[in-house]
């Protein structure tokens, strides 16, 4: 399946392949044919990184806060600098009530970047969401051919979705990066077992472990399709040789958690987030969170016909168990790219024949562009400079540790509650965030609380009233 010599071979099962790349030919064409598409593939990749860089730079370049979330992380980061750099037991955000379970990597890295961690998170997550194009391209060049992975990696850059530019990308963007890179080494490991193969695709799947708690399942589904679809004891062996190594990577983190909180603090941050209606987001917005100019899905699903009609069950699999997996609707965007690249290809041979493939391709990039800067412009914002004055205002004026209740209206709701804390140094009784890593009763309590504080209802232990409408806020006694 993984044969070097793909690019210039029949369609393997599981492949996607450009049917152009299978016609008979001699030698000469056929490695003619393979230098070219080597030049597209690497052209391709060059425009992914250079439309990637524009789109996700303009939301940033518009705004002088990161983007949407990002208050925990820059709490934790300090938390860290003021233990020397150990990992404490609990962080200071929102009353001290938040243990320290969340994977550390990113946080240590947003730590150990000198200056303040609000500044760093506005441009560190670009720097991971950059490094991850070319990781889905050697992902999707381990999978397929390079006309198909150049493709993909140019929509896959394109898609708001896996942009993670918010100011939590600092860990959800190094999760991304390290998944791709990690699932790059797993498919070559499939491909060719050898110890050096082994050492890389575990120790990068530990560290992406290490950085994000959405990963794990993703990665172990991917691997083992991957290893389902070239089945090899050899390939086994070393597969579960690199299971090993991520182990180890990951067990000095996990030893420590589990002996300060106990098994159900992993359990509870795993599970908590992936409550979403992933198939109704899906209907709505589309896999590329682009909405209703999005061609993504269209694309995608032509792709995933295709791919069935010819007997191609690897893309569409692993589709499906992304979707379905805890946390894996983000990670699946990947494979929608790679169906949608598959879908363009098909089109591309009707356009071609018509002699309109240049005119349609322009026209198709210029859509996707404009679309995707749109609706960057629509899922990144961040907090205005009012609301975050009015946040520092509410610790000043305040004794330390007043409670809050925030009525966020008409606002940015989960970005409110996230900032708040962290702004302001006082404490938001409907703030959950973080609290996944204590109970799951104590998540879904405080997001009860929270809608109930919404519908006006303001518990009878909050000392003030936060409230955010028309983008400015007041203060407010709660009796």
């Amino acid at each position: 399946m993984y044969s070097r010599s793909r690019a210039i071979s029949p369609s393997h099962e599981g492949v996607i392949t450009n049917p152009e790349l299978s016609t008979s030919g001699g030698s000469a064409a056929a490695v003619g044919l393979t230098q070219r598409r080597v030049g597209i593939g690497a052209a391709l990749l060059g425009i992914a990184l250079l439309a990637g860089l524009g789109l996700r730079l303009a939301p940033i370049l518009a705004a002088d806060f990161p983007l949407r979330d990002g208050g925990l992380f820059v709490t934790m980061a300090r938390d860290i600098r003021n233990a020397g750099f150990g990992l404490p037991e609990f962080s200071t955000f929102n009353a001290g009530n938040v243990p320290f379970a969340y994977p550390p990597l990113g946080l240590y890295i947003l730590a150990l970047i000198p200056g303040d961690p609000i500044t760093t998170e506005r441009w560190l997550p670009l720097v991971w969401s950059m490094l991850a194009i070319p990781g889905i391209y050697l992902l999707a060049l381990e999978m397929s051919d390079e006309w198909h992975a150049g493709l993909a990696t140019l929509i896959f850059a394109a898609m708001p979705v896996t942009w993670t530019i918010e100011g939590g990308g600092v860990t959800r963007a190094l999760g991304l990066l390290l998944l791709l890179f990690a699932l790059w080494r797993v498919a070559v490991l499939v491909r060719k077992p050898s110890m050096r193969n082994v050492g890389l695709a575990g120790t990068l799947a530990g560290l992406a472990i290490l950085a994000h708690p959405a990963v794990g399942p993703s990665a172990l589904v991917t691997s083992a399709l991957l290893l389902a679809f070239s089945p090899s004891r050899r390939g086994l062996a070393f597969t579960a040789l690199a299971g090993v190594v991520g182990a180890a990577v990951i067990s000095p983190w996990l030893l420590m958690v589990i002996s300060r909180y106990g098994p159900a603090a992993l359990l509870a941050g795993g599970t908590a987030h992936h409550t979403e209606d992933t198939l109704g987001k899906l209907l709505v917005v589309g896999p590329s969170w682009i909405g209703p100019l999005d061609f993504v899905l269209p694309l995608a699903i032509l792709g995933l016909v295709v791919a069935m009609q010819r007997r191609q069950w690897l893309i569409p699999a692993w589709l499906v168990l992304l979707i379905i997996v805890p946390g894996g609707d983000r990670y699946a965007a990947i494979a929608w790219a790679m169906m949608a690249a598959t879908g363009f290809v098909f089109v591309g041979g009707a356009l071609r024949a018509a002699g309109a493939l240049r005119l349609a391709a322009g026209v198709g990039f210029a859509w996707l562009f404009t679309a995707s800067l749109i609706a960057g412009y629509q899922q990144f914002p961040a907090i205005p400079v009012g609301l975050r004055t009015a946040m520092t205002k509410a610790g000043s004026e305040t004794v330390p540790g007043a409670r809050f209740a925030i009525v966020t209206g008409d606002g940015p709701h989960a970005w409110v509650l996230d900032w708040f804390p962290t702004l302001s140094g006082r404490t938001s009784i409907g703030t959950y965030q973080g609290l996944e890593w204590t109970t799951t009763e104590q998540w879904d309590a405080t997001n009860a609380l929270d809608d109930r504080i919404q519908q006006g209802e303001i518990p009878a232990n909050a000392d003030f009233v936060f409230s955010v409408k028309s983008g400015s806020a007041s203060i407010r006694p709660a009796r």
